[in-house]
């Protein structure tokens, strides 16, 4: 019988994981919170209706009995996340528990960084006064209190339907020569199943996140030419918010052997139209 996969929040990373974990041979189920929504996510995801304010049957917590849990559940401050994030998650850690999965993958954010210069690893100490780090950091702490759960902590997201170029389309952008933190979707993918296959990791959090140096003014600049625009339409004139900092992923790449597929994120962008 095939192995299952539960992807928790399914929402469009959701939707970019599911076809190549089905090619790869699973059984993939993604939920939502209401049963309309759920049922309208796409094959090959078999939509089922989790709601974590109500009490959950017995049928739903045997479907969790010896599956894979990846959680894509966004924190409450970017749209369609939940408010009671780490209360959330918590809640999610102790049914997955009870109903004894295989293991748990939660999709957090290299946004934890946010207020560190230089370059960034796990080990980094996080600036925890910062209300996101706090946020994303307690949800990280809720499920790691189980053993089975790995974070993977994404740079920005690009793939199919999400073009860096459009989102920076009208827009002033900072740090024109700060180094860009980007990873496309099927970088991922493909992480998730190099971590499912070689079960379990060293470590229990990995960034992701494409490893070559790109300046967030060549990335732009590559990303207006894929989508036939000039160079002068994405505007990178205002000076840095943030300080310069580059995201390290070589754990993940020496501890699960991964090699990106797009490790210069310029690459990736004729795959996000």
């Amino acid at each position: 019988m095939a192995e299952k996969v539960l992807i928790i929040g399914c929402g469009w990373l959701g939707q970019q994981l599911a076809p190549l974990l089905a090619a790869a041979g699973y059984q993939v189920f993604g939920s939502r919170r209401t049963q309309a929504s759920a049922e309208a996510l796409p094959a090959p995801i078999q939509g089922i209706a989790l709601d974590f304010q109500s009490p959950w049957s017995a049928a739903q917590l045997a479907l969790f009995q010896d599956a894979w849990l990846i959680c894509t559940i966004p924190p409450g401050a970017r749209q369609g996340g939940v408010s009671d994030y780490p209360q959330v998650l918590q809640q999610l850690a102790q049914l997955s528990q009870a109903a004894g999965i295989k293991g748990g993958i939660h999709i957090s954010s290299t946004g934890i960084y946010q207020g560190l210069s230089g370059v960034v690893n796990e080990r980094s100490e996080l600036q925890l006064t910062q209300p996101r780090v706090a946020l994303l950091a307690a949800g990280e702490q809720a499920l790691q209190q189980q053993d089975n759960w790995l974070t993977l902590r994404l740079s920005g997201l690009m793939g199919p339907g999400r073009h860096p170029g459009r989102f920076a389309q009208g827009r002033v952008l900072s740090g024109a020569m700060q180094p860009v933190n980007m990873v496309h979707s099927a970088d991922v993918a493909a992480a998730v199943l190099q971590i499912l296959s070689r079960w379990p990791l060293p470590a229990a959090c990995y960034n992701l996140s494409a490893p070559q140096y790109v300046t967030k003014a060549e990335f732009y600049q590559a990303a207006a030419q894929s989508l036939g625009l000039t160079a002068a339409s994405i505007d990178l004139s205002a000076a840095a918010i943030e300080p310069a900092r580059q995201v390290c992923s070589q754990r993940f790449i020496e501890d699960a052997d991964f090699s990106f597929q797009f490790a210069d994120p310029r690459t990736a962008l004729p795959l996000c139209n």
